[in-house]
């Protein structure tokens, strides 16, 4: 996250990025992004976000929608991988976690409009991780299809190779 961003050559840069060197801007170039600051604390209508706190509060979003697609990603992969392990019995204490992240998935990071939809998949789910490995290849395969169908639910994308 930036912290005290300032605006050089027309893009976001923190003091004390290694762009500048270890001490950050230095100056004359300081002083020009300063004079930028208009005297209520916003930049001015050249920049792309004039508000301060609003470009702030941009940059928190974008950081935090990359930790929740790399989370996501992360416990999904666990999930294809207890699919696809056809001989392998897992860990009672695993099928506990992979039925808390169904939950917390559907209960909290779902939009309420699609829970109604994707109740009976995040059910199937945590029925089907429960009788591994005491499934079909049909099972496999629809439980595939219901975690794509989960990635679609978020707008993310799942490699159609699995």
């Amino acid at each position: 996250m930036l912290k005290n961003p300032v605006v050089v050559d027309n893009q976001i840069q923190a003091r004390g990025s290694r762009a500048h060197g270890p001490k950050g801007l230095e100056g004359t170039a300081r002083l020009e992004n300063q004079a930028r600051l208009a005297p209520c604390g916003k930049y001015d209508e050249r920049t792309a976000i004039p508000d301060l706190q609003e470009r702030s509060f941009v940059v928190d979003e974008h950081k935090i929608s990359q930790l929740f697609t790399s989370y996501f990603n992360n416990k999904m992969t666990l999930l294809l991988f207890l699919i696809q392990a056809q001989k392998v019995k897992p860990n009672p204490v695993l099928i506990g976690t992979v039925r808390g992240f169904l939950d917390d998935v559907f209960r909290h990071m779902l939009e309420d409009r699609l829970q109604k939809r994707y109740r009976l998949v995040f059910k199937w789910l945590k029925r089907f991780f429960e009788k591994l490995p005491d499934v079909s290849v049909y099972q496999r395969d629809k439980a595939k299809d219901f975690i794509r169908a989960i990635y679609d639910a978020f707008g993310l994308h799942l490699k159609s190779n699995i």
